[in-house]
């Protein structure tokens, strides 16, 4: 158990005594020497502990680090925990008190957005219990009027946000409702409630629409969400995030207004969670990116493909090359993971429209902003970039996505489409036959 000296430790200290025994408990005392009072606190603690027979650890604390309170709060709890762990103790207890979580609850309400963030100081969290929350602060002073405590003089210093709900903000709701304190905690406990039965439906809904996309990458379906209420729609997000990042993340209502969003649209999008992460949202699927990863995949070099047969890998990818002529190949007509070229045009086209010696080749390369295709039956030239958004292809596979070319002309982009040049011109033609195996399933 962690006892500074003050009232709340030392009732702590004196009830699990009573409850458990001085050999069931170890206490903790830091000494932060931050305050003149300090080696009195640590003085008092010892002499507690050896009254009791209770054994004590006490931990000098050195110069304080950027926020003093987070970084008095860690050090303690470091230490707890080393303390717990070596010894194969249960528990750590600390003194909060009901006044304690009520100030917690209304200082949370004014300063970070959502629900979860007004439950904190539950009576347990992990190995950290809180023994005294079902008393208020002036009934433990009430009941320690006879023992011997310390006061800590920063308790008063109105610079914390704390201390001026204490000692301006409470008394002023007291003067409104005697009992304000009270029904702020039962109103805490109405939403702690509330809290499980929703996460509790979000974590089902998560289970039962499927936790992994195409290509085995984590996610669920948007439609899951859509048919869910808001509450739950926004546990589910934060479900799937947490479990990914293994962090708290938040999601607010805008947030997951914004995954419906861009679910509807071809392109999706990527939403920031804080941190370098992201949820990705594509395709109909939300899925989570952690460590700054954008979700997309790496963009492949560009490789050659042989006139004659071989397999040319391009990320993920598999394009297939083999010569034969235009009635060997008949039957694969209309397939569109499959092309066939002209030899005798294509030799042509290499010696006549590539500008230099490097560009005398076929080749697949990664998608650029700005190319274009001339389809097979149409007329004019269409952007590939609507040619994935027609398709409905994610964003995170453009890249990835091979774009058979010649010099700088499109010719064929699998699966997708095919343009109206190197067309095999007649019947007996020399032919290249490409097929294109792709990562993922179709």
């Amino acid at each position: 158990m962690l006892v500074s000296g003050g009232a709340d430790s030392v009732a702590l200290l004196l009830g699990l005594h009573l409850v458990l025994g001085a050999g069931h408990l170890v206490a903790l005392h830091v000494n932060y020497g931050l305050r003149p009072t300090a080696d009195d606190d640590e003085r008092l603690v010892r002499r507690i502990c050896e009254q009791l027979e209770v054994e004590l650890v006490v931990l000098r604390a050195g110069e304080a680090e950027g926020n003093m309170q987070a970084w008095a709060r860690k050090i303690r709890l470091d230490e707890a925990e080393r303390i717990r762990s070596e010894r194969g103790l249960d528990w750590i207890a600390v003194g909060h008190n009901r006044s304690d979580q009520v100030e917690t609850f209304i200082y949370r309400l004014v300063s970070s957005p959502g629900a979860r963030s007004l439950l904190a100081m539950p009576p347990r969290s992990g190995n950290l219990i809180r023994p005294l929350l079902t008393l208020d602060r002036g009934l433990i002073r009430t009941m320690l009027e006879r023992v011997t405590h310390s006061e800590d003089p920063t308790n008063d210093d109105p610079a914390f946000a704390r201390n001026r709900i204490r000692l301006e903000v409470m008394p002023a709701l007291e003067q409104v409702n005697c009992g304000a304190e009270l029904n702020v905690v039962r109103t805490r406990a109405e939403l702690a409630e509330d809290e499980e039965a929703l996460m509790r439906l979000a974590v089902d809904a998560v289970a039962l629409s499927g936790a992994a996309g195409p290509g085995g990458s984590r996610g669920i379906p948007a439609k899951s969400l859509e048919d869910q209420p808001p509450a739950v729609r926004r546990r589910m997000i934060r479900h799937l995030a947490e479990a990914e990042l293994d962090r708290p993340v938040a999601v607010s209502p805008d947030l997951a207004s914004e995954v419906l969003r861009l679910a509807g649209m071809p392109e999706g999008g990527r939403l920031d969670l804080g941190g370098g992460d992201s949820l990705l949202v594509e395709a109909g699927r939300v899925r989570v990116c952690p460590g700054g990863g954008t979700g997309h995949d790496a963009v492949p070099e560009p490789a050659r493909i042989d006139l004659e047969a071989g397999v040319a890998t391009f990320g993920g990818w598999e394009i297939e090359s083999s010569r034969g002529v235009e009635a060997e190949v008949r039957s694969a007509f209309g397939d569109p993971w499959a092309a066939f070229l002209d030899l005798d045009d294509l030799l042509i086209w290499l010696i006549e429209k590539s500008p230099g010696p490097d560009d005398l080749l076929l080749q697949v390369r990664p998608w650029r902003f700005g190319d274009r295709i001339e389809p097979l039956g149409m007329s004019g030239s269409k952007s590939l970039q609507d040619v994935f958004t027609d398709a409905l292809v994610p964003a995170s596979r453009r890249q990835s996505w091979p774009v058979l070319v010649v010099g700088e002309k499109i010719i064929w982009v699998p699966g997708l489409v095919r343009s109206r040049h190197l067309l095999i011109a007649g019947p007996d033609r020399d032919v290249i036959s490409l097929h294109a195996r792709p990562p993922f399933s179709i």
